[in-house]
């Protein structure tokens, strides 16, 4: 039975999300992925944008907010304003602003982008537990070996980790087929398999992740919210969300964190030298 009692705390109602998301219909279930994703920006957005955006109803989105113990849509959206007026105002209302009017002179994508980058990485700087990124570190160094995974948009992350990782020395496999994956016939448990997955999520990277979980493999994801399905297969979930700048998403925040994990496991690897010259 859902819980009806109404979060008071954008971290209240995430949790609650977590709590309640396999007892959620698969539409409302896209509700609640949408809302993680946008975080603060929901302090901004109407019900009708948020359809507009979303490609969802508006009637699923005040069902889901029903669904969280609230009135309807404007109780969601005080929700994420309190937390807003509780911080510095966010780089998202100057996209918004730069959105309402068209602009879309060169100069001002720029400005759009730039923006979205900075929200983008302040937004993982307050969400991101960094003991998540040592327990990651610790499961990847454990291993001799490491597979190294991610498709379409999340493949460039995936070469720069493989490429990294392999300056220290590590054993690193990347699979570097664009459009398909080569699966192992069997993992071993002395491997681990990082990979990098966001909505919409790639089947076959969930599909090695399933395997891999089913061959005793250790998993460290890269991916969005607590709903994508890598992070009910991982050991470890590193999540992060980028802004979008007409639909084309920035990857600021998440070679910055790709970043952090790799140099992390390099001095756990290479405690005397750090980092190599030509990384």
């Amino acid at each position: 039975m859902t819980d009806s009692s109404s979060p008071t705390s954008v971290a209240e109602f995430e949790k609650k999300i977590s709590a309640i998301k396999d007892g959620l219909p698969k539409r409302l279930q896209d509700c609640a992925s949408f809302v993680l994703r946008k975080g603060d920006a929901m302090a901004f957005l109407t019900v009708a944008q948020a359809s507009q955006e979303s490609g969802i109803a508006p009637s699923a989105f005040i069902r889901f907010a029903q669904a969280m113990g609230m009135q309807g849509y404007s109780d969601l959206q005080q929700l994420f304003r309190r937390q807003a007026t509780q911080q510095r105002p966010p780089y998202r209302y100057r996209i918004n602003t730069l959105r309402q009017r068209g602009e879309t002179e060169t100069d001002l994508l720029f400005v759009d982008f730039c923006d979205s980058s900075i929200a983008s990485i302040e937004r993982l700087m307050s969400k991101m537990d960094p003991q998540s990124i040592e327990k990651a570190t610790e499961i990847i160094c454990s291993m001799p070996e490491m597979h190294v995974i991610g498709q379409k948009r999340a493949f460039p992350v995936a070469s720069y980790l493989a490429y990294v990782l392999g300056q220290f020395d590590h054993r690193v496999i990347l699979h570097s087929d664009v459009g398909s994956i080569k699966i192992p016939g069997r993992f071993r448990p002395n491997e681990v398999l990082l990979l990098i997955s966001f909505e919409p999520y790639t089947p076959e990277v969930v599909q090695v992740a399933e395997k891999a979980k089913g061959d005793g493999a250790k998993i460290v994801a890269i991916t969005d919210t607590p709903l994508s399905p890598l992070s009910g297969l991982a050991d470890v979930s590193l999540e992060v969300v980028e802004e979008d700048v007409g639909g084309f998403r920035t990857y600021s925040a998440t070679f910055c964190l790709a970043a952090a994990l790799s140099v992390s496991v390099g001095t756990r690897l290479n405690p005397a030298s750090v980092v190599k010259e030509n990384i």
